[in-house]
């Protein structure tokens, strides 16, 4: 008899691993109150939570659970460095339902890494053995991604596009995404301040990608419908 599709445990298991940054839970940011995000419902989305946490090195550390009519579930998890940091942008997207995934996962260098190899060094090439391994199950990337998209993403990003989906993806993905958060971890561990003449560039693609991504989430569109304009754009605004 077929196993009963239920969905994965990714907000219980990010935030066990996220408690690891010894962060804050936010609850402005900006000077804006951001707990009406903590449940979030309307239209389609049944439940829902986004939380922020300071720590340090960071400006900020995203997480996202939405329901989706108990049909679908997205997840996100962002996480952005300071301005005195050269780590690179984590980020994880999964919209997971029994009908199939949508999966995206990646270091965004804040480097153009052909320029600046000892950055693509440091801060990308530990992922290399976890980014074979998950090219063994996923090696095509979708054709959903645009172009301002992929001149954005690292050697070592990781794309799933498939149906139906099952507890072996689930328990698959899951996995490629607490053991990236632990790379992440490990490197912002070690990392030191930086050069402030050297960040100047890494600062401007960082907030070239914030923008691209706040004006272009195709997700911003549904929230809007579903919450109202002004929570939508709060959503945003505090997940870029």
């Amino acid at each position: 008899m077929a196993e009963e599709y239920s969905f994965p445990p990714y907000g219980e298991e990010v935030l066990k691993m996220l408690e690891k940054f010894g962060g804050t839970k936010m609850e402005t940011y900006k000077g804006k109150d951001i707990r009406p995000l903590w449940d979030l419902k309307g239209g389609p989305i049944l439940w829902s939570y986004k939380y922020l946490y300071s720590a340090p090195k960071l400006e900020k550390i995203a997480i996202t659970v939405q329901s989706f009519k108990d049909k679908l579930m997205c997840y996100t998890t962002i996480i952005w460095p300071d301005d005195h940091h050269a780590l690179p942008v984590f980020s994880a997207f999964w919209a997971e339902s029994e009908k199939g995934s949508y999966f995206i996962l990646d270091f965004y260098p804040t480097a153009d890494t052909i320029c600046d190899i000892p950055y693509m060094e440091k801060y990308l090439d530990p992922l290399e053995d976890l980014w074979l391994e998950g090219k063994k199950y996923y090696p095509v990337v979708s054709t959903r991604d645009p172009n301002w998209f992929r001149v954005m993403i690292s050697p070592y990003y990781i794309n799933a596009d498939f149906h139906p989906s099952d507890k072996t993806h689930q328990d698959r993905l899951l996995k490629l995404v607490l053991d990236y958060l632990k790379v992440y971890h490990s490197l912002w561990e070690k990392d030191e301040p930086r050069d402030p003449a050297y960040m100047q560039y890494l600062i401007k693609r960082r907030e070239a990608m914030r923008w691209n991504m706040k004006e272009k989430d195709p997700g911003g569109i549904m929230m809007e419908h579903a919450v109202g304009h002004e929570l939508a754009e709060l959503g945003l605004e505090a997940l870029f």
